[in-house]
């Protein structure tokens, strides 16, 4: 790339959807594994319409696919909260040390296919998260 298109470029934004701040439960698993023994129970760093950054104990390679499972909160019409499953197939986009005294690594998870009932969740949490309504 040249030196001009790489200034360019630098720090421009190429998510379409914007991300919450959310500690949510979530599972990771190799996409495909039907032993539960690969799974990873985590939290969420934040989360967006195009994927999740989260806390991994391991390395995870970068374009490994995985299964992903979170629990999302929704507050229903009458103020009731009630937990909702979203799940989704993803890609690691990127993994790096988390830098900090517990080690282990912070991943970026591309969400590469999604069911429309699943999608619908993850839209009305980031919808509910967005205007304040959730925690």
């Amino acid at each position: 790339m040249a030196e001009k298109d790489r200034a360019a470029w630098a720090g421009r934004e190429r998510r379409q959807s914007t991300r919450v701040e959310a500690r949510v439960a979530l599972q990771l698993s190799e996409a495909g594994e039907s032993q539960p023994a690969g799974t990873m129970t985590t939290e969420s760093i934040n989360v967006g319409a195009e994927g999740v950054y989260c806390f991994v104990p391991q390395f995870v390679a970068p374009l490994t696919k995985l299964s992903v499972t979170m629990e999302l909160p929704l507050k229903g019409k009458r103020g009731q909260v009630r937990n909702e499953v979203m799940k989704a197939e993803g890609v690691v986009v990127r993994c790096q040390p988390a830098g900090d005294e517990r080690g282990g690594y912070r991943i970026a998870c591309f969400f590469s296919e999604i069911e429309p009932e699943s999608r619908a969740v993850l839209e009305e949490y980031l919808r509910q998260r967005a205007a304040g309504s959730t925690r």
